[in-house]
């Protein structure tokens, strides 16, 4: 059963500092840091538990109940978020200062602090996900979920068949194409309103380094690797030319994904 992200909201994150009064000190920090760890512990435990029943029992009542369970913990993490800001620009230890950064970036989708916005990214979540799980595709009276199409790329031979499987699961999730390119606008807009330019400008933010640096950093590990997987690539396409023929696989072009195995 596959799961999307869990939904975090994000809040305009500005200096924490008020004019004129004096700056938190580091036990207010370290208190917060704990307290807030708490929190979330709580409520990321009950909103994982709703997705779980939502998953494995998948129908407009779990999603209702694992949407519910997101909202609280996304209105948790709105108002930690916002007491976070105010140990903006303070000295702090190393660790203190990285679980508060943590606090504002560990999470994988935001949305606008707008709770209507927030209300739409956690619908329209919750919704593909439950659209995933139960997706079906029906032909003369025969009804194939993900996992009887996964089974027929994971044992069957034949490339019709592969890309009739292939193909069935992708027409499918079509209609769930809008709704999320909707999700990705407006995860953009929460990273943006966290100081972030988009979303994976905020992903990539994540990793004790510049999105710039990490960026940087895969292109290098990248470019150390790519002799290993062309050659890689070069093999298993030949491999499959000698199994199924030029026709189905081009001897020097991409290999057909059907063939891999794999949804």
């Amino acid at each position: 059963m596959r799961r999307v992200c869990v939904v975090v909201v994000a809040v305009v994150m500005g200096s924490g500092l008020s004019y004129g009064a004096p700056p938190p000190t580091v036990d207010e920090a370290r208190a917060f840091v704990e307290r807030a760890q708490a929190e979330l512990l709580e409520r990321w435990i009950e909103a994982e538990r709703a997705a779980w029943v939502q998953v494995t029992y998948i129908n407009e009542d779990t999603q209702l109940l694992a949407a519910t369970a997101q909202g609280r913990m996304i209105a948790t993490t709105v108002r930690l978020a916002q007491e976070a800001a105010r140990f903006d620009g303070v000295e702090l230890p190393p660790d203190v200062e990285r679980t508060l950064l943590m606090l504002k970036t560990a999470l994988t989708v935001p949305a606008p602090a707008d709770p209507q916005a927030t209300a739409e990214l956690t619908r329209l979540t919750t919704g593909m996900e439950g659209a995933y799980g139960a997706g079906e595709i029906c032909h003369d009276g025969v009804c194939r979920d993900l996992g009887d199409l996964e089974q027929v790329l994971a044992t069957s031979r034949d490339p019709d068949q592969l890309l009739d499987a292939w193909l069935a699961w992708r027409t499918a999730m079509a209609p769930l194409r809008d709704e999320f390119a909707r999700s990705v606008e407006l995860a953009n807009a929460g990273a943006r309103e966290l100081g972030f330019a988009d979303l994976g400008d905020m992903w990539r933010s994540k990793y004790d380094m510049s999105p710039e640096a990490f960026a940087a950093d895969v292109d290098r590990i990248w470019n150390e690797v790519k002799p290993l997987y062309d050659a890689l690539h070069c093999y298993v396409r030949a491999r499959l030319v000698e199994y199924y023929g030029p026709d189905v696989v081009p001897p020097n072009g991409p290999i057909p994904a059907h063939l891999l195995g794999n949804m």
